[in-house]
């Protein structure tokens, strides 16, 4: 058979069909013991059909899986009450799909509930997803209503919606930081709130409580959380907030008590940290440093360096581009920079075109002409947390120059911002070359990108001083 697809058979009568054992962690989930589905009597037909049909088995499994972890939640008491809800709420669905009428739903509301010991008459210790299930059951969703999103809520939204967190692309530490954030949050105020009941007073009681926190080192516990961090880390509570209130369509009298919550003024007897700016690098630092790195690091993090310097692209950015994401034979040759496999990007904006001109060229072109195999133009970088191992050998070299804790790899996107600004470049270039938010919609949405990819590789040009190639 010439057709080679996952789970494909040709049958007796000379068609293909789609045959499939479901699997054994779903299969008490599924009622069924495979999936099976005629595709077509050609393989025409089959290549036709089948990817949909294993798209609808993945989606049922994924789904099954799902729910298993919910009812084992369920069990534990540790799902959410707006999550054990929409589980009682299938239940009842299913019943009624397979024809239970009330009498049958008020008769299996009172089953559940003799599972559980009685006390002065009334059941206790019920959990979320049986006491919604018997609240439906006996009274419908039109009175029995969900209940009103929670900050945590708002949390498991936007990690799956926003942060993708089940996507191969997304970064498990971006997923990481925003659990702590909004758990230091909940710790803070004493419970997790429902979204409507959050206060200013409460957004500050969380900001008094992440300024009050000390960082534990591996020499014991160290100093306060600097502001800048708590700055940060609030702006993650921000977005979550505002991300939900979207969603959940909540009302437009409710106001994100964690917009623009001032940090600085209540640092009391706290300054922000020197080492928690960075500065770009002087240009005899920056000589220097460069000097050491071309002459006794590898040729790979050489060529990482020099695209950095002429880029302002962040560590991660460059260590993770794959062949394919250069082009250096056009007119104006770029780098694509998009999330992939071994990196995520920071942000939307971070997605983006950038230059190639002068030394960042000629790099990028070394680099293309030393890759033997792979889809990596980094090999020895281009994998999870990669960037962090570049970055660690780059500081070495860094370090031997200068000890200013200011000074630091990321204080070449630094350099590139002074450039950019020294040259008069718009703020919109800038922008688009870095990778930082565009405020404007217009800005952001239109124009080629070719048009664009003129409009930048002229701006970086005049800032490190070349001659444009559409000036030639």
């Amino acid at each position: 058979m010439g057709l080679i697809l996952k789970h494909i058979e040709r049958t007796s009568t000379g068609s293909f069909q789609y045959r499939r054992r479901v699997p054994k962690d779903v299969s008490g989930i599924i009622a069924k013991r495979e999936f099976k589905r005629k595709l077509g009597v050609s393989e025409k037909e089959a290549l036709a059909a089948w990817p949909q049909y294993h798209a609808t088995v993945e989606r049922e499994i994924e789904a099954a899986r799902r729910r298993l972890l919910l009812m084992e939640g369920a069990s534990s008491g540790t799902v959410s009450e707006r999550e054990a809800y929409a589980e009682a709420l299938r239940r009842r669905a299913e019943m009624i799909a397979a024809g239970t009428d009330e009498e049958g739903l008020s008769i299996a509301a009172d089953l559940i509930l003799d599972h559980y010991p009685d006390a002065g008459g009334m059941p206790y210790g019920v959990l979320p997803v049986d006491r919604h299930t018997v609240n439906l059951l006996r009274n419908g969703p039109d009175i029995h209503k969900p209940p009103a999103p929670t900050l945590n809520d708002a949390l498991l939204l936007y990690r799956r919606e926003h942060l993708r967190e089940h996507d191969a692309e997304t970064d498990s530490r971006v997923v990481g930081l925003a659990n702590r954030v909004i758990g230091s949050a909940i710790d803070a105020l004493g419970r997790d709130p429902i979204l409507t009941t959050l206060t200013r007073e409460d957004a500050r009681k969380v900001r008094d409580h992440m300024l009050d926190r000390v960082k534990e080192t591996g020499r014991g516990i160290g100093e306060k959380v600097s502001p800048a961090t708590v700055s940060r880390e609030l702006s993650i509570i921000s977005a979550v907030v505002n991300y939900a209130k979207t969603e959940f369509s909540l009302s437009d009298a409710f106001l994100n008590p964690f917009n623009k919550l001032p940090v600085a003024r209540s640092a009391k007897g706290t300054r922000e940290k020197r080492e928690d700016k960075r500065d770009p690098l002087p240009d005899q630092v920056l000589t220097q440093v460069r000097g050491r790195v071309l002459s006794l690091a590898s040729p790979e993090l050489a060529l990482i360096w020099r695209i950095l310097e002429g880029t302002g692209a962040r560590i991660a950015e460059v260590t993770g581009l794959l062949v394919t994401d250069v082009d250096i034979s056009s007119r104006f040759p770029h780098v694509r920079i998009e999330p992939n496999a071994v990196r995520p990007l920071k942000t939307d904006a971070s997605r983006r075109v950038v230059p190639l001109v002068g030394d960042a060229l000629e790099a990028a072109r070394e680099a293309l002409l030393s890759v033997k195999e792979g889809p990596m133009l980094f090999p020895s970088y281009g994998r999870k947390r990669g960037s962090d191992a570049a970055s660690a050998a780059l500081m070495k070299h860094v370090r031997r120059v200068t000890p200013d804790p200011k000074h630091v790899v990321h204080s070449l996107r630094h350099h590139m911002k002074d450039l950019l600004v020294e040259a008069e470049v718009s703020s919109l270039d800038q922008n688009l070359i870095l990778g930082h938010a565009i405020e404007g919609v217009g800005d952001a949405v239109y124009g080629g990108e070719m048009r664009k990819l003129r409009q930048t590789t002229r701006a970086l040009s005049k800032a490190l001083g070349i001659r444009p190639p559409d000036d030639e």
